[in-house]
């Protein structure tokens, strides 16, 4: 079993605004419980983990996150905050190098340069950043706080082009202000499974009638990785996308990718989906 996080060091959290705070003790407390009753804790921000048959502890954890889906996304936001905390974090999925698909729309002219791009889940804004270069305007949101400060900071060369904003898709109603063109790299698969379709519909009122929504989710089908919320096949992954956007997007298309990953790491396999925003009035 891996270990929790190392704690970040107190003048850190000192920083974060007081209901953040009380958040992270909030969820620290209840993290504390869950290990306590036998529950793994796992820490890694990679989802490859011992290769082993799913056991009480895996089904008793699979529960909880459908019995309790907003606790499980509170408890998941703490342990993202923590990492992005630490400035040495560097998961295997952080590279400056761009997604081929991301350079395939541009290319293509399916993101419009004249139109804002807007990234999802953007972590450090590698991915921002790269669009900025190529002339768009660009807007990265996280729902951690502590990821919008290191994109932030990676970005101040590039200010005028960029902004960050602290936005959590799981929340009822965000109400982003819509774009032509959207980005998730490797944050659907992440969202606690019950609240997908909330995390759907943040997304829907924030494409315009027309837009592109370009999602790239992992199918982890790779004998290394273990998948806590379940590994899907290429075609249920497929199913499951389309039961969750099929209301708001069509999916123009469909392929097998892969994550890529920063120099010395093994890619996560992957599958891409190009969507277009159906009229907005059929569900209004």
């Amino acid at each position: 079993m891996t270990t929790p996080d190392k704690k970040s060091p107190p003048g850190e959290l000192q920083q974060l605004p007081g209901g953040l705070r009380a958040k992270l003790a909030l969820v620290s407390a209840f993290q504390s419980r869950e290990a306590s009753s036998g529950l793994p804790v796992f820490a890694s921000y990679s989802p490859v983990a011992p290769k082993r048959r799913p056991g009480w502890a895996s089904r008793s954890r699979a529960k909880i996150q459908q019995l309790f889906p907003k606790w499980t996304h509170l408890r998941d936001w703490y342990r993202w905050e923590r990492r992005w905390l630490n400035p040495n974090f560097s998961p295997f999925w952080k590279t400056n190098d761009p997604q081929k698909e991301i350079v395939a729309a541009v290319e293509s002219g399916w993101f419009p340069k004249q139109q804002q791009v807007i990234d999802l889940g953007c972590g450090s804004g590698e991915i921002c950043r790269w669009l900025a270069r190529q002339g768009f305007a660009v807007l990265g949101i996280d729902y951690c706080p502590a990821a919008i400060a290191s994109a932030q900071r990676f970005s101040a060369e590039q200010a005028g082009a960029l902004a960050y904003e602290v936005a959590d898709l799981c929340r009822e109603n965000l109400r982003l202000k819509p774009v032509f063109s959207l980005i998730d790299r490797g944050c659907f698969h992440r969202v606690v499974k019950n609240l997908r379709p909330v995390f759907a519909r943040n997304i829907a009122q924030a494409t315009s009638e027309g837009g592109h929504f370009l999602l790239i989710s992992g199918t982890f089908q790779d004998s290394r990785i273990i998948n806590p919320r379940a590994i899907p096949s290429e075609e249920g992954l497929r199913d499951h996308v389309e039961e969750i956007f099929g209301d708001y997007f069509i999916i123009e298309r469909a392929e097998a990718t892969f994550l890529n990953a920063r120099e010395g790491h093994e890619s996560t396999p992957a599958m891409a989906f190009w969507m277009v925003r159906k009229s907005k009035a059929i569900h209004a």
